[in-house]
């Protein structure tokens, strides 16, 4: 079963191809078979007919001719399907074919004194009769094994006193699988799998534009529309596709808009309320209300930024990712910063650099923050890639693993806002990992420490 499903061809256009493969010999042999057996079958017929003529030919001459003559008559007469012989006392043939003896009868005009004896045996399927078997036995002048496809066997009285035994036999073919039958089932089979291989890449060729479209679009990338061709069934999925492409485009710019617009809008009141609070006395309030609105402003801008998406705008290029990796961790040893890379050899990967540069940046700085000591691996699979950023720090509760994703969520809600901090920078990030197509994941290791994990598809 193993063997059967590794053979079996993946592709939509091999799997029709193969099994119309298999129609087809399976066609042609029955074909030949078929072909086969009614050739047999008219051939079998005509030679019995022929025999007959003959028999009763012979028969005429050894009537109208001396004795004398008889020996030389049935030597010019025998053929290698047709065997004839005098004897003194006839067959008696088990099965009689009174068709055969009535049409030997009408031909000669023999009158009812005289008797005809005709079996008519097919030898494939019908057991040999004593009568047969008798006349092999007697027939001296045949060499060789019995004949194996004899059609008609019997004896007819001459006016002598004498009989003419005869056996018929059919004329050998040649085998169903000759060298033309060979070339001919091969030539035929060509042109059909050529024709249906070009037909059928012809009728997948917008489905794999299809595939990478969507696979394109998935990443973030921007695409055009795809010209909708093809049978009916493959027409109306790229329509739908193109449908949902343009709808995700229309949210996506409406989305921005009104993010950026409420952004605009709510700078102003903003404003307002600094000035405002300019007037107040110095004091803890005014202290704390500025901080509010710095805090305000801060988000409004990460916001804009989260939505806007600077990510998407980069186009995707092919690039080595152990350079860019080794060269960002570098950066950061270079400070004095204790960030460790383990990776070896060259691996060419196409995405967008500034994009996944941010992220990781995002993941490794965290990890200075929290642990302060960082080590980033990358990992090189059949299917993806992974990167992994692993600190030996406390790591986070297991229940907030994944709340930690959403926009606005901080672990240290306590901490003050110097740093600029508002709780988006893993939410972009795992952004710019879906926009390639792969995944972010936080994990606590085992051996203590937390594990930033990108799963990147080759």
């Amino acid at each position: 079963m193993n063997l059967f499903t590794r053979l079996w061809p993946k592709g939509l256009t091999g799997q029709i191809v193969l099994v119309a493969l298999a129609g087809l010999i399976l066609i042609q042999l029955l074909s030949i078979q078929i072909y086969r057996s009614d050739r047999e079958e008219a051939l079998g017929f005509v030679n019995s007919r022929n025999a007959m003529q003959r028999i009763v030919s012979v028969v005429r001459l050894l009537t109208l001719s001396p004795p004398e003559l008889h020996r030389e008559i049935l030597k010019a007469s025998r053929s290698e399907t047709l065997f004839l012989r005098l004897a003194h006392e006839p067959l008696q043939p088990d099965n009689r074919s009174p068709r055969f003896e009535a049409l030997v009868r009408s031909k000669l005009g023999y009158p009812p004194g005289l008797m005809v004896e005709i079996s008519a045996e097919l030898s494939k399927d019908a057991p040999r009769s004593r009568a047969w078997r008798h006349h092999v036995r007697m027939m001296d002048d045949r060499k060789g094994p019995p004949p194996q496809d004899m059609r008609l066997y019997g004896s007819i009285e001459l006016p002598g006193g004498q009989w003419l035994q005869f056996s018929s036999l059919v004329d050998k073919e040649a085998g169903a699988w000759s060298l033309r039958t060979t070339f001919n089932l091969l030539l035929v089979a060509s042109l059909v799998i050529g024709l249906m291989i070009w037909l059928f890449r012809r009728a997948t060729r917008p489905l794999k534009q299809l595939a990478h479209n969507a696979d394109k679009l998935g990443r973030g990338e921007e695409t055009a529309l795809l010209k909708e061709e093809g049978p009916t069934e493959i027409r109306d999925s790229i329509q739908a596709f193109n449908r949902m492409h343009t709808r995700l485009e229309r949210f996506v710019q409406d989305r921005t808009q009104m993010l950026a617009a409420i952004s605009h809008d709510l700078r102003t009141p903003i404003t307002s309320l600094r000035l405002r609070s300019e007037f107040l006395a110095d004091g803890e309030d005014k202290e704390r209300i500025q901080q509010t609105l710095q805090q305000i402003e801060q988000m409004l801008a990460a916001t804009l930024s989260f939505a806007r998406d600077e990510g998407t705008e980069e186009q995707t290029r092919e690039l080595d990712l152990v350079s860019l990796l080794e060269s960002l961790c570098d950066d950061y040893a270079d400070t004095g910063q204790p960030v460790h890379f383990v990776a070896q050899g060259k691996l060419v990967y196409a995405c967008r650099a500034n994009a996944l540069r941010r992220v990781l940046q995002n993941l490794i700085g965290n990890a200075l923050k929290y642990a302060g000591e960082v080590e980033v691996r990358l990992d090189s699979g059949p299917h993806e890639l992974l990167i992994r950023v692993m600190d030996q720090g406390p790591g986070i509760a297991s229940e907030r693993l994944e709340e930690v994703f959403k926009p606005f969520v901080r672990l240290d809600e306590a901490r003050n806002t110097a740093s600029g901090s508002v709780g988006l920078g893993l939410s972009i990030a795992r952004t710019l990992v879906h926009q390639h197509g792969g995944e972010l994941t936080l994990h606590n290791r085992p051996e203590g420490g937390l594990e930033a994990r990108i799963s990147l598809p080759r």
